[in-house]
């Protein structure tokens, strides 16, 4: 497949997200084992003006459960397992084990409840130490959500089974088995797993956003392990890409298991998608992962041997939507570009017009705008339902309408202040919602 790659366009494109404040990590772009684009943005550090590169170590979240799963395809082919046998030979102790399988595990249709989803996880759970054994026990006893292999529920306790599995059977714990048969044969030298004591020379710090970038709130890393507490790079990511062509670390045979689309598009550790760009689908095998201040998304578009990884140190980054705008201007499927425009004022009454509880038609999802010492904010709930609330600068008005642009995020919101109530069109990555002012 001939594909006429403009890399001026990639590269313009980060560099407007960067001059617009909207990005901050590191992203790398890959054609047929040649890099096109390894690159840092923004800031490492904020405190102490320390840069992001291509070798700034991010933890990324949920992008290690590929390689949980690639664990466990390298001891079933040692003999050590079968992904098809219930983890009662393994765990004998778990309750109603024999009617769960290791598939079930990898494929998230265990029926397990998930813990990160429990009323007490960012109060309580997440903030204190914790033994493999000891975060099992939060969800060891409760009764299945649903018979095992009915249907998918995305479930992080299942891949801390995967991890006790894994230490069981190697007599070694998760992180010296990864080291030992992915991470020394790749030559993944900057990745390792985040036990949040042992100090990691070059790991970002994580930030959030709340009305301006602020400390995100703090995480025990004693927790993740094998469902999302790695740290790594872009540059090592490309490497753990490039391998999973080969029968480097597993045969052929495990890799089509590994990247089979099962319940919901998810195989083991991946989801397998048809992606549209333009008007053409391309088979893209992904990961989206996230962790207090963190976020990733490793785009493998297998077919064109394409990959685009985007890691941000700024948890409100939209790396998805970022990673698929790479991967179109790469096809040559144009983008928007991030706008840069002069703030201007509103008057009192203009103000008063636009701020209030606004309800997002067709979901259960209300944003408020505020109005503080001058500035403009809005608050909403994005993935997770996490909170955020950041600045919204005016930028043009009309009769009908005042047009503003959000900071820290490339998103756009439309004021039509000649309805009653006012209707506010919000632009939010590549999806427009419309909302009504209650308030």
């Amino acid at each position: 497949m001939f594909i006429e790659y403009n890399p001026f366009s990639i590269r313009k494109y980060m560099n407007k997200l960067e001059e617009s404040g909207y990005f901050n990590g590191s992203v790398l772009v890959g054609y047929k084992g040649d890099i096109l684009l390894s690159r840092g943005y923004g800031w490492s550090n904020i405190e102490h003006a320390v840069r992001n590169t291509p070798q700034t170590k991010y933890r990324i979240g949920s992008i290690t459960k590929g390689f949980t799963a690639m664990a466990i395809l390298q001891l079933q082919e040692q003999g050590l397992l079968s992904v098809l046998e219930p983890i009662s030979h393994y765990l004998p102790d778990f309750p109603k084990g024999d009617q769960i399988t290791i598939h079930h595990l990898l494929t998230h249709t265990s029926g397990i409840p998930d813990f990160v989803k429990f009323p007490d996880y960012w109060t309580r759970i997440m903030r204190l130490p914790s033994t493999l054994d000891q975060t099992i026990d939060l969800f060891k006893n409760l009764p299945l959500e649903f018979t095992p292999g009915e249907r998918f529920s995305y479930c992080t306790s299942s891949y801390i089974l995967l991890t006790k599995i894994i230490e069981l059977l190697s007599k070694q714990s998760y992180a010296r088995f990864l080291s030992r048969y992915i991470f020394n044969p790749l030559k993944m030298n900057k990745t390792g797993v985040d036990n949040g004591r042992t100090i990691v020379n070059h790991l970002a710090s994580g930030y959030s956003v709340w009305k301006e970038k602020i400390h995100t709130e703090h995480v025990d890393m004693s927790i993740p392990v094998g469902g999302y507490g790695m740290y790594s790079t872009v540059e090592d990511l490309y490497r753990w890409d490039q391998a999973l062509y080969t029968n480097k670390l597993v045969s052929y045979e495990s890799l089509q298991s590994m990247f089979t689309p099962y319940q919901a598009n998810y195989g083991y550790g991946w989801a397998i998608q048809q992606m549209e760009i333009g008007n053409k689908n391309h088979t893209c095998i992904s990961h989206y992962g996230d962790i207090n201040g963190f976020c990733g998304n490793i785009l493998r578009f297998v077919n064109d041997h394409l990959t685009v990884i985007v890691l941000s140190n700024l948890n409100i980054t939209p790396v998805t939507w970022i990673g698929k705008n790479l991967a179109s201007l790469f096809f040559g499927v144009p983008v928007s570009f991030p706008e840069l425009a002069t703030p201007i004022d509103l008057s009192e009454r203009e103000v008063q017009r636009i701020t209030g509880t606004y309800h997002i038609e067709n979901s259960e999802r209300k944003l408020t705008i505020t109005h503080e010492e001058g500035q403009l904010y809005i608050r909403v709930t994005k993935m997770h339902g996490a909170p955020f609330q950041y600045p919204i600068h005016p930028v043009s008005i009309t009769e009908d309408y005042i047009r503003c642009r959000a900071e820290y995020i490339d998103e756009t919101l439309v004021f039509h202040i000649n309805q009653t109530p006012t209707q506010l069109m919000y632009r939010e990555m590549d999806q427009t919602h419309i909302a009504f002012q209650l308030s």
